[in-house]
């Protein structure tokens, strides 16, 4: 399935700095084993598809800009804060904590997606 990316990202996920992305989902349409053709321009004439990958792991994610923080909830209820928020940020594929809260400066309860590229799953099972 197609999911869409802004071009400042696909650098970050193709050097493998970028290993999540937050998204709503309110059909549930990610979910690990899913194929993921990572895409710039969706929807356009400048559609470019740059990487496929597969859906590793989903999980719950609120970001609360007024409290500065995130929370995962896993079941184990990880909260990120300060320079957590930044190891965070920056595995979204985002360089300062200012970038990061300007993309996200809403409340937001989404769905955090971990992936993975289809050449490393695949030369793991050889």
């Amino acid at each position: 399935m197609i999911i869409g990316f802004n071009e400042r990202f696909v650098p970050k996920i193709l050097s493998g700095e970028k290993i999540h992305t937050i998204r709503e989902d309110a059909h549930n349409r990610w979910s690990p084993g899913r194929i993921m053709n990572m895409a710039t321009g969706v929807r356009t004439k400048k559609y470019h598809e740059f990487a496929t990958s597969i859906c590793t792991l989903t999980v719950p994610i609120i970001i609360n800009p007024e409290k500065e923080r995130v929370l995962i909830e896993n079941g184990s209820g990880l909260v990120y804060r300060y320079d957590g928020v930044l190891a965070f940020a920056k595995n979204d594929g985002f360089d300062t904590l200012e970038d990061f809260w300007k993309w996200f400066h809403e409340y937001q309860e989404r769905k955090l997606i971990y992936w993975a590229p289809l050449s490393t799953i695949g030369r793991a099972k050889l």
